[in-house]
């Protein structure tokens, strides 16, 4: 018997190893992500001018527009980058002036016009950086799983849905653009609040730790997913703390950690292990 609809993800055609730079920008489900990643030793960059929710903002941010980008060094990121992963949050927008802004910064409700983006102007937005600074790199869109509750329920299913629609429009029509379903994971495959947060909206950590599992399976080459346990068991070692730290046990736990550190960064000259090898010494 079955008990619930688990969702099967085919392989990305570009998989990715840790040869490979990344750029996770978005919603909070982006910093998620690039979270793991960085646990897992993957050279990545999230959200350089903070979290954004609205594709707009977004594109603000990866067209590297001199007066969102303080430090022009930020936009290394973005060019830098082999891979993006671009997590759409909301399509409800606020402008001044006639221009999304990223962030309200808590200023007086009546200087802004509140409305939702259309699918063709999300598409024609990203259809000009997928044909232009994203043409040759491997972008890969989600569509967070947190509930926007603040817009209302049903305005908060009128967003994902555009959303949704926008880039299912953009993967139909660029080779370089893929969908992760994270947002069906939470939403059709665990689909029960007991794999929410306490505020029931954002995914809980069992969650993200089962959609991170699910995007290792489709976008990691073989070799790079069978590297994954062996990464996390020295990571968390260095996150054991010892009851005796001045033991005999402790010491030859410390050499044997150290001992598989060097083994691994010698096999793996890719990984960066300089802080683990540190740490154990």
């Amino acid at each position: 018997m079955k008990f619930r609809t688990e969702i099967e993800i085919a392989p990305f055609g570009r998989t990715i190893d840790h040869t490979r730079r990344g750029l996770s920008v978005g919603s909070c489900f982006a910093a998620s992500i690039a979270d793991r990643l960085r646990r897992a030793k993957f050279p990545v960059t999230s959200n350089p001018t903070g979290v954004l929710y609205n594709p707009f903002s977004i594109a603000d941010l990866l067209e590297a527009r001199a007066d969102l980008l303080n430090d022009e060094s930020m936009s290394r990121p973005i060019e830098e980058a082999d891979y993006l992963l671009i997590t759409f949050g909301t399509a409800w927008v606020y402008e001044e002036n006639g221009r999304v802004v990223a962030n309200c910064e808590k200023r007086p409700a009546h200087l802004f016009t509140r409305r939702r983006l259309s699918v063709d102007e999300i598409v024609a937005r990203f259809d000009t950086l997928l044909q232009g600074p994203l043409h040759n790199k491997q972008t890969i869109f989600t569509l967070s799983p947190v509930r926007h509750l603040k817009d209302g329920f049903e305005e908060n299913s009128l967003s994902k849905a555009t959303l949704r629609l926008a880039i299912a429009e953009l993967t139909r029509r660029h080779a370089n653009a893929q969908y992760f379903p994270a947002f069906e994971i939470l939403t059709d495959d665990l689909r029960d609040y007991r794999f929410c947060g306490p505020d029931l909206t954002h995914p809980s950590t069992e969650a993200v730790e089962y959609i991170w599992e699910k995007f290792t399976q489709a976008a990691f080459t073989p070799e790079t997913q069978r590297l994954l346990p062996e990464i996390e068991r020295i990571v968390r070692a260095t996150e054991h703390r010892p009851f005796g730290p001045d033991t005999e046990e402790h010491a030859a736990f410390r050499h044997t950690m150290l001992t598989r550190t060097r083994d691994l960064a010698a096999r793996c000259p890719q990984l960066d292990l300089g802080a683990e090898v540190d740490f154990f010494s």
